[in-house]
């Protein structure tokens, strides 16, 4: 039977920063969709709503036009953004009774409540994304385990994106057959495990070989000519491929314009690296512009593990491979460099060219390597409204109180 669900974070959202500054962990991308529709289709529900961190309830319901931080009354799934539905999850969800939880490597994945009952736990429900509110709400629960692995960083969402690719491909794409436009001098290798959507377009002499994973062009998408395309990939409504190597694990959300060497890469949205340059094993946010040529490492020379910032700290990752993590609103100039595993945060105008040896660039920074200052926030404000005006959307009001709103929380030693 349908029932409520409720998407929340818990207190690890600040592993998946700088991305996280600006949106749930469940409104990120991996593989074809973003975390919650991933829920939205697996459970079907009678109605969907957010729990959020305050500042960003008004741009996630603009942005997705569902209810955030209001719940509406009986019975409901609350599902920890931070995990991807499978069939053992879905089967211990259809499992669950009121006041019942699941529980997996210490977090808490879901639970079940009756929220007509009463306002004992409310203050809990509404402070999900603090780890009070979290130990408040598994007071009230009777807890089940489950086999189930969260995401603990963006890395790991980089690391699974193709894997998710591939079988969002069989469960959602495999039985479409390619309606777009596919012109006879492109080069279309398995053809089967290509998926071009009705309104796409693939140019001549591109090349999509879906030999190792499928490969799937949203509607409005275009591949331009010269364009070579290794799967598995997913390429966004509306995003454009302007030529290249898109090599394997690729994800674009809409209205990207994407070129040069690309492998292994998410982005969120409406980015731009139209020129060349190599980026790899990256997390971009939206409305990040990448300057020609511009570059990152994701390899280091002695092959060791590479260590990120994350959550305040040196993480160490594990893997030889880590890219860049890029939040909303950076911008990069002609030849920038950029170190492996660097985070760079929210609104950051990066120039100058050369190489920036920072593990981590704090939000609202500006300036060259070794030289940053403080990004003006009235300044900031002006490029993002002229950003987002080049591609038809209006920098409104709720765009303006979030980048003021994640100015002002910004504590005094995060300033330049």
């Amino acid at each position: 039977m349908p029932m409520n669900l409720i998407i929340f974070e818990d207190d690890r959202f600040t592993d998946f920063e700088p991305l996280s500054i600006s949106h749930p962990v469940y409104a990120l991308l991996c593989g074809t969709s973003r975390i919650y529709a991933k829920w939205i289709r697996a459970l079907k529900p009678k109605t969907v709503s957010f729990l959020s961190r305050p500042y960003l309830a008004a741009s996630l319901e603009l942005e997705t036009g569902i209810k955030t931080n209001a719940i509406a009354e009986g019975e409901g799934i609350f599902v920890n953004g931070r995990f991807l539905p499978s069939k053992e999850i879905l089967a211990a969800l259809r499992k669950l009774s009121n006041g019942e939880g699941l529980e997996s490597d210490g977090a808490l994945m879901a639970f079940r409540l009756d929220t007509s009952q009463g306002s004992e736990f409310a203050d809990g429900l509404s402070n999900l994304h603090e780890s009070a509110g979290v130990e408040r709400i598994r007071k009230y629960l009777k807890e089940k385990r489950a086999k189930a692995g969260a995401i603990k960083y963006l890395w790991d969402m980089v690391e699974i994106n193709g894997e998710r690719i591939s079988a969002e491909f069989k469960e959602f794409h495999g039985k479409a057959k390619s309606t777009g436009k596919i012109d006879p001098r492109a080069s279309i290798i398995n053809r089967r495990m290509v998926s071009v959507v009705r309104g796409a377009s693939v140019g001549p002499q591109a090349v999509i070989d879906a030999t190792e994973g499928p490969v799937i062009i949203e509607k409005d998408a275009v591949v331009e000519p010269l364009t070579y395309i290794k799967g598995p990939c997913y390429v966004g409504q509306g995003s454009r491929l302007v030529g290249g190597k898109i090599r394997d694990g690729c994800s674009f959300g809409p209205a990207c314009r994407v070129g040069g060497e690309v492998e292994e890469t998410i982005m969120l949205g409406y980015c731009n690296k139209y020129h060349d340059g190599f980026l790899g094993h990256a997390y971009l946010g939206e409305w990040v512009n990448l300057g020609a040529m511009t570059t990152n490492s994701d390899l280091k020379n002695n092959y060791t593990p590479i260590s990120v910032f994350a959550g305040g700290q040196l993480v160490n990752s594990g893997k030889i491979k880590v890219g860049c993590f890029i939040g909303d609103h950076a911008k990069t100039g002609i030849g920038t460099l950029l170190n492996t595993g660097i985070s760079i945060g929210f609104s950051c105008n990066l120039y100058g060219g050369g190489f920036y040896a920072e593990r981590s660039i704090k939000s609202f920074s500006w300036g060259t390597p070794g030289n940053l200052a403080e990004y003006e926030i009235e300044k900031a404000i002006r490029t993002a409204a002229a950003s987002m005006a080049r591609r038809g959307i209006e920098f409104g009001e709720i765009h303006e109180r979030l980048f003021r709103e994640i100015s002002a929380m910004r504590r005094p030693e995060d300033r330049l």
